[in-house]
């Protein structure tokens, strides 16, 4: 199982706190990388049913390498179902005069299925189903990721554009049934996924996670935080986070 499903799974605190003990800057190996700052989010008087809808804003900031790598992400997991999903954005070089962005909209659920073909079975080397869909975006535009549920145990992904209105279609799943809603608190993550020669060339990431929100119960809203780093370059990273309204903003890497 690799770190990242690991983490997904089982928390990131425990998860962080056992890589912390066994990995530090100094053993690391001639290629550093792997998960890199931990996220949480929440969304105050969901209903004990869960929610059918969850929007998480995020924006990824101009000062971001325009190069594939890092990963943006929100997790959410569901009321009847032991697993997780997460839905973000990973930078992409620039094509055609274009600032690119690729979105992910997983399911690692055992037994989910679908029949987008955006979407494939597996996720992360593990049961699930991934979607993903590369796009001319802007830096800097928020970008409002839904997760909605489109039928009894079926759910899509879309990423809107708050500034053009563009909305994107990232994919759809069903999970097994009984599955339930959305539960209204799990974690996120900025990912550097790629190896480098050493942390003082982790490429700069800089975004802000918004804080959630669900048109539920006559509309529901929520926070995102920054917890700590994890994995090789802790302290090297030259990390920094703070709140952001009712999000947060988290800059990490150099500038090449």
């Amino acid at each position: 199982m690799s770190v990242r499903r690991s983490m997904l799974r089982h928390g990131f605190a425990a998860a962080a706190a056992g890589l912390l003990a066994v990995t530090s800057p100094a053993a690391a190996s001639a290629s550093v990388g792997g998960g890199n700052v931990s996220v949480s989010w929440s969304i105050g008087n969901t209903p004990a049913a869960g929610l059918s809808n969850i929007t998480f804003p995020m924006t990824v900031n101009k000062a971001t390498a325009h190069q594939s790598g890092i990963y943006f992400a929100q997790q959410f997991g569901f009321t009847g179902a032991p697993d997780v999903g997460y839905t973000g954005l990973q930078p992409r070089p620039d094509s055609g005069g274009h600032e690119r962005l690729s979105a992910r909209f997983s399911s690692f659920v055992a037994g989910s299925t679908t029949t987008d073909p955006l979407c494939h079975a597996g996720a992360d080397g593990g049961p699930g189903v991934t979607c993903a869909v590369d796009f001319d975006a802007v830096y800097g535009h928020r970008y409002d990721l839904r997760v909605q549920r489109s039928g009894s145990d079926t759910w899509t992904g879309t990423a809107r554009d708050t500034v053009t209105g563009k909305e994107t279609h990232l994919g759809t799943w069903t999970l097994p049934s009984g599955s339930g809603n959305l539960r209204g608190s799990q974690g996120g993550f900025v990912e550097y996924y790629a190896g480098i020669p050493s942390c003082a060339q982790m490429p700069r990431s800089d975004a802000v996670f918004g804080g959630p929100t669900s048109t539920d119960a006559s509309g529901l809203s929520g926070t995102s935080r920054a917890n700590y780093e994890y994995s090789d370059c802790v302290g090297e990273s030259n990390y920094h986070a703070e709140n952001d309204g009712s999000g947060t903003h988290v800059t990490r890497g150099f500038v090449s």
